[in-house]
């Protein structure tokens, strides 16, 4: 019995009916006055009874549906990604339908509907209880568009077989006139067969802000939770928001939304911290890392996270606190900057907006938008003019456009805000400080033009910052682990970023989205960047590679394995054609990218290489490393252009000055026990015979470490050993090695030898020159004209170059670095190999196609 009669003294009529009783009431009690009745601990005592009897025959927790046994085979099951084996005309349906859905549907309807995803929540969750019998009801209200069968299917069974039934009120489908047939009478047919499910059609397209609307004036439930039509929810996804809004209504909580991958449908579930919402000055959705403000005022880390803005697609509310926020602002239209202008009435209102860590919703994130927003920049100048003040100024200056757009009448918000006695923006922008990076940052990098900066850093994070407003403009976040580095393009329209997720993203600036990714299953990139013409990049992988990837067609280039430790960084050379790298195995190597192989290897550090960069002519590079030094390293490379030339027929042999150790910083006296001193690969400048000597040749395209032969060196001296040898600028030999000094000298190592010491004669100028033009006349003619006339006139330029190699003797010149640059000469024409060589210079050659 749970009626409470009231009766008079005389007349046998009820006069009054009390209910609200659950249990059996034991006893009644009038006070003492008469005016008021009690049923002492009847109701707690029964209420608990039958409760502890439920709890032993029941299982509140239990969902509406039950999912069928998963089998392990199937395509997709517990999450995993597919990839099925198509042949032509199946792979072009699939092409067919991924253009109309910009989701691979071929796949999706061959993955079951009632598909099992792997829990991967924090233990917490997994342990929490929850008293089913006080939690608030929901309406879930899915409004949809042309979707695909299978993917909305998929988002109606597992919101059936996940939400427990004594929760769940209904499901509310919205179709917002969608023409697609299978969506008409077959929608209709199957839904009937299920439980809590309802179909509402609008008779015109009202747009998703509308079409939600009219789902929540059919909502019989506590709760509106809002969800997108290509989701799959998590176990326990649904208790979680509810005991939040139970507790605090003035509370509105999202769901951790997980990524779909739209080509293989595999469920990533976010195991650690999750992101917050935040947006920029265009009222662009971005996400941004939890604060250390937020950590530090939440007890746990399951506690609901307070984020200031929602992406909008998922979110649970107080069916009441919505009505008295205003719903949502009906002058939108279509979708687009509802999410932000909810938002801000939220926070300036009175309300909150949280991030749960156990509820997590999986969200299919398309390739493209699968329908145009043409009123986005309608709809947020609507939010700016009702919400933002004086702020708004920032968001035309950032969307100039936006001042002549006709936003409508937006009188009856203004009067909602009064009414609410809503704070202003200012309040808000003084709350949020989510705008720092809230973990080290690993790299910086300006653009070409020096106006923007890109920072990256452990907080998953990209930001980006305008150097001529001196302010934050927006972050980047697609990670799901530390930010190694970033790095503009040369026109600053791209960055490029390597996480230690193993992923290599690229960034469009404009539009601020991730555009081309590459990964890799073996190890993650510490250093990325683009070539000068932005047209390539290379990365320095922690596994030991070196990989060149075209950023036009997504294609790994090329792939080297040079070096025995993690590479920590690169450096282009200007011209494109040589990379530098630098790694942890001490050595710095020089990769020639035309021809794919490894050229010079330089060893000076003693200890690991962490960074290393061309200065902007590429005439020379610095080095860094874990022994405090940094040194100045001397380069002569060619500058022959990549482009036009025929990979195919070019050789180029190298025979240029190889790169030498112009100067060290610090110049005092360092503090390690032995001094090391560089040794280059060929330090007595000695031309590679290729005839007889394999080059150092690096498998291109594949993925397998290969073996790397390098041209003979010497090894670093022994103690005691004469050093001076291996110094090739004559200007960095220290005092040991002067010939008439035995003893070791105390002087300052910055003291170098005096300008006299360093200078050339002018007598070997003179002969240098003489050479010099006569190479010229051969350079003036063609290759056939070349020919004949070292056929007919071979004594002439010999005797010639006779007469300097002795003039070059008599002024004792040999230990002299003599570097002749842009020379180009025909090997068919062996008295000037001959007379070259035993000069010590190095050439460049080239094929003549005599």
């Amino acid at each position: 019995m749970d009626q409470i009669q009231l009766v008079g003294e005389e007349d046998p009529v009820l006069e009054r009916y009390f209910k609200g009783h659950k249990a059996a009431i034991a006893s009644l009690d009038f006070s003492p006055n008469g005016k008021q009745l009690g049923a002492g601990r009847a109701r707690e005592l029964g209420s608990r009874r039958l409760s502890d009897l439920q709890k032993n025959t029941e299982d509140l927790s239990r969902p509406l549906y039950k999912k069928p046994p998963a089998d392990s085979h199937a395509p997709g099951e517990w999450g995993r990604a597919s990839k099925l084996q198509l042949n032509e005309g199946e792979l072009k349906q699939q092409e067919e339908l991924i253009e109309r859905y910009a989701i691979n549907i071929y796949l999706s309807d061959r993955i079951s509907l009632h598909r099992h995803i792997e829990d991967k929540r924090m233990y917490e969750c997994k342990s929490q209880k929850f008293n089913y019998r006080i939690l608030p009801t929901t309406s879930v209200i899915i409004a949809f568009y042309n979707e695909a069968w299978s993917t909305l299917l998929r988002t109606i069974h597992s919101v059936l077989e996940t939400s427990p039934a004594v929760l769940l009120k209904e499901i509310i489908l919205v179709d917002d006139l969608s023409d697609r047939v299978y969506l008409k009478t077959q929608l209709e047919t199957y839904i009937s067969n299920l439980d809590r499910v309802r179909l509402i059609r609008t008779n015109k397209r009202e747009g998703l802000v509308r079409a939600r609307l009219i789902g929540a004036t059919f909502a019989t439930g506590d709760v509106l939770t809002f969800l997108d039509c290509h989701c799959e929810c998590n176990s326990g996804w649904l208790e979680p928001l509810l005991e939040r809004i139970g507790r605090d209504e003035t509370a509105i909580v999202c769901p951790v939304i997980d990524t779909i991958d739209w080509n293989t449908f595999e469920f990533y579930m976010q195991t650690g911290e999750p992101m917050i919402g935040g947006f920029d000055w265009r009222l662009t959705f971005q996400w941004h890392s939890v604060p250390k403000h937020e950590r530090d005022r939440r007890i746990s880390r399951i506690d609901p996270i307070r984020s200031p803005t929602m992406a909008g697609g998922l979110f649970a509310v107080s069916k009441k606190y919505f009505q008295y926020l205003g719903t949502y602002d009906t002058g939108m239209e279509v979708w687009g900057g509802e999410n932000l202008e909810l938002s801000f009435r939220v926070w300036q209102c009175g309300g909150k907006l949280e991030i749960h860590p156990c509820s997590h919703v999986g969200h299919v994130f398309p390739k493209r938008a699968p329908y145009a927003r043409p009123n986005f920049l309608q709809n947020t100048a609507r939010a700016a003019e009702v919400w933002m003040d004086e702020y708004k100024e920032h968001f035309y200056n950032r969307n100039p456009p936006a001042r002549k757009e006709a936003y409508g009448d937006i009188s009856e918000r203004k009067l909602l805000r009064e009414r609410l006695r809503c704070k202003n923006f200012d309040w808000r922008g003084k709350f949020s400080e989510f705008k720092a990076h809230t973990a080290p940052v690993r790299s910086v990098d300006f653009s070409a033009d020096g106006q923007f900066l890109a920072t990256a850093s452990e907080d998953k994070s990209i930001k980006v910052w305008s150097m001529y407003r001196q302010r934050f403009l927006y972050s980047l976040y697609r990670h799901t682990h530390w930010v190694r580095c970033a790095k503009f393009s040369p026109d600053g329209r791209l960055i490029v970023s390597c996480s230690e997720d193993k992923t290599i993203k690229i960034w469009d600036t404009t539009n601020k989205q991730c555009v081309n990714n590459f990964s890799d299953s073996v190890g993650f990139a510490n250093f990325v960047d683009f070539n000068p013409s932005g047209t390539c990049i290379a990365s320095a992988g922690s596994d030991q590679t070196v990989k060149v990837w075209d950023v036009r067609v997504n294609k790994l280039l090329q792939h080297y394995q040079v070096h025995s430790g993690g590479v920590n960084c690169i450096s282009f050379h200007p011209s494109g054609n040589y990379l530098i790298t630098a790694s942890s195995d001490g050595t710095l190597k020089i990769l020639d990218l035309l021809e794919g192989r490894l050229i010079y290897t330089l060893q000076g550090h003693t200890g690991p290489v962490f960074t290393v960069s061309f200065s902007k002519g590429g005439e020379l590079f610095a080095s860094g490393g874990a022994d405090t030094q940094v040194l100045l390293w001397k380069t002569n490379f060619d500058e022959l252009p990549s482009k036009g030339l025929n990979k195919r027929n070019l050789k180029r042999l190298h025979f240029d000055s190889p790169p030498h150790l112009l100067d060290i910083y610090p110049r005092t006296p360092h503090p390690h026990e032995e001094k090391v001193e560089t040794v280059e690969i060929n330090p007595k400048l000695e031309v590679i015979d290729l005839q007889i000597s394999t080059p150092p040749v690096v498998d291109i395209l594949s993925f397998d470490s290969t073996t790397t032969t390098e041209t003979s060196g010497r090894t670093l001296p022994d103690k005691g050993e004469e050093a001076c040898g291996y110094f090739l600028n004559p200007s960095l030999l220290s005092p040991e090695c002067s010939p008439t000094t035995t003893k070791k000298k105390t002087e300052d190592m910055s003291d170098l030898p005096c300008e006299s010491q360093r200078s050339i004669p002018h007598a070997v100028t003179d002969a240098l020159e003489h050479i010099m033009e006569q190479l010229n006349v051969l350079t003036q003619i063609s290759p056939q004209g070349l020919w004949r006339h070292l056929t007919d006139c071979e004594k002439e330029p010999c005797e010639n170059l006779e007469s300097s190699y002795d003039l070059l003797k008599e002024n004792h010149v040999k230990n002299h670095l003599v570097s002749f640059s842009n020379i180009v000469l025909c090997v068919t024409f062996p008295v000037f190999i001959r007379h070259l060589f035993s000069l010590k210079a190095i050439a460049l050659f080239t094929s003549c196609q005599i």
